[in-house]
């Protein structure tokens, strides 16, 4: 037997990596194009502020939260954007189970 969605879990969503890619080159003023999936934060001019900006943005966008101790562990300033994209949707796609609790 199914149940209803929670209004937490209907209101969840997962990123598009597009999408968080777009966020992403608005904040730095830079075009999609510019963002290599290779690139490191660092070589990205990626700082503490703008990162935390970008997670901020996407907990509201997409109702989500993040365990940022956890989270702040992976960025570092050698990680590829690719990386840091895939930590956004993995966020994301499996929800905040701390939330809710």
């Amino acid at each position: 037997m199914e149940t209803a969605p929670t209004s937490t879990e209907a209101a969840r969503q997962v990123p598009d990596r597009e999408d968080l890619k777009r966020r992403l080159a608005a904040r730095l003023r830079v075009g999609t194009e510019a963002l290599s999936d290779r690139a490191t934060l660092d070589q990205l001019g990626l700082d503490s502020l703008l990162l935390a900006e970008m997670v901020a943005d996407v907990e509201t966008r997409y109702h989500v939260e993040f365990d940022m101790a956890v989270f702040a562990e992976s960025l570092v300033p050698t990680l590829p954007l690719g990386a840091f994209l895939d930590l956004l949707g993995e966020g994301t796609s499996r929800g905040s189970s701390h939330a809710d609790a």
